[in-house]
């Protein structure tokens, strides 16, 4: 364990030394986690995160799914597939066969000249379930949240376009002032140099502001200027603004990052549409008054199974997933 790298909560909860310092039940386990934790200070928020998900949840040992199993393994065959045997060309036909070549060449230097100017398109896209750590070629980083797509140009990577959630990191640059867009369907961040958050889903787009300063240019031509805190939730659709808010704890927006979900005294109707985000199921609430149940605590993004008994335990409810579709009803 000592060499091990903690990135998730995930990776967290199925480390048996850390369940047991959760658990108070190995002296030399929650010696080692304490030390940890002081080397370790910033991944505090990280470790508490995974703590609520293991009080009061019994797991059970989780399995690599089939198709990681299947990716792995086709992964391991294109290493090991030996190299086909090179046919060998005989002299008198390298005349013939260099002739066609310069012909070929020929082509391929027109066809540069006429497409060199011609922007390239790079695409980032996470599948439910995933999250993607990105650099981006002006020293961006980008964490990019699952079902989620971003995608920029060559001839300007300061402006991106975002379908889903992503966590921006912004590189400065002060000696060119250069900004940073980020575009959706609804408005455009523009940034100099700063951290944000934007959750472009559900017909809306929401903006957390964690550092820096930046401003907002809504589809109807309306500015706005935010400060660190500052949420704002805006739809073309309705040419509204949803949501304008103070926010005074910024990891329940921004906790994905770290593989969990955070809710404060959420209603299960407005947590469960996260879980629906996150991994690409459907809720189905079997009685009204289950959608206006209140939890706290958080749940991971990378297990169903451990996110659906950690919801079970909070809110006193059952939950059963059948083809991904999560029928809830109170205990």
């Amino acid at each position: 364990m000592k060499n091990r790298t903690y990135t998730t909560t995930e990776d967290l909860v199925n480390d048996a030394s850390f369940v047991n310092w959760v658990h108070k039940k190995q002296m030399a386990d929650v010696d080692f986690w304490n030390n940890w934790l002081l080397e370790h200070p910033d991944k505090k928020q990280l470790v508490l995160d995974a703590k609520d998900i293991l009080i009061g949840v019994k797991f059970n040992k989780v399995f690599i799914s089939e198709q990681k199993t299947l990716d792995a393994w086709e992964k391991f065959e294109k290493r090991i597939t030996p190299e086909k045997n090179v046919y060998k060309i005989p002299f008198y036909k390298k005349i013939k066969f260099q002739s066609i070549a310069a012909t070929i060449l020929l082509f391929i230097a027109i066809s540069a000249y006429y497409f060199t100017n011609k922007p390239t398109t790079f695409i980032h896209k996470t599948a439910y379930g995933e999250i993607l750590d990105i650099s981006l070629p002006d020293g961006t980083q980008v964490k990019l949240n699952s079902n989620s797509v971003l995608s920029y140009n060559n001839d300007d990577v300061r402006k991106v376009v975002l379908e889903g959630e992503a966590f921006f990191n912004v590189e400065k640059k002060p000696s060119t002032q250069a900004k940073f867009l980020v575009i959706t369907d609804d408005l455009k961040v523009k940034v100099y140099g700063t951290s944000f958050n934007v959750n472009n889903r559900n017909t809306r787009t929401q903006v957390f502001l964690e550092e820096g300063k930046i401003a907002l240019k809504l589809n109807n031509g309306i500015q706005k200027k935010m400060v660190p805190g500052d949420l704002v939730s805006y739809s073309y659709k309705t040419d509204k603004i949803i949501e304008e808010k103070r926010i005074l704890r910024p990891e329940l927006q921004t906790s994905w990052k770290n593989g969990s979900l955070i809710f404060d005294r959420s209603t299960l109707a407005s947590a469960m549409r996260k879980i629906e985000d996150t991994y690409g199921v459907h809720a189905v609430f079997e009685d009204n008054a289950s959608k206006n149940i209140l939890i706290t605590g958080a749940v991971p993004t990378q297990n169903l199974e451990i996110c659906i008994k950690t919801i079970e335990k909070s809110a006193q409810v059952t939950i059963i997933n059948q083809n991904n579709k999560l029928y809830i009803h109170k205990n």
